[in-house]
């Protein structure tokens, strides 16, 4: 007997598509979201010519490792 689902490449592997329930509260939500706006004032936040960032990291030398 066969079932009626649909194809897949991997026959353990549902598509993410069935698994997500559209109408959850943060799946409505993100349709909602102006992911443009978003992208556009992020981006130069990870790109390569990017600001520069300098990462301090200070180390207590009374720290207790046991």
């Amino acid at each position: 007997m066969m079932f009626a689902c649909p194809a897949t490449d991997d026959f353990f592997r549902s598509r993410i598509d069935h698994m997500i329930d559209l109408r959850h509260p943060l799946a409505v939500l993100a349709t909602r979201m102006p992911w443009q706006e978003i992208e556009a004032r992020v981006t130069h936040l990870f790109s390569v010519q990017g600001p520069r960032v300098q990462v301090i990291c200070k180390v207590s030398s009374t720290s207790s490792r046991r």
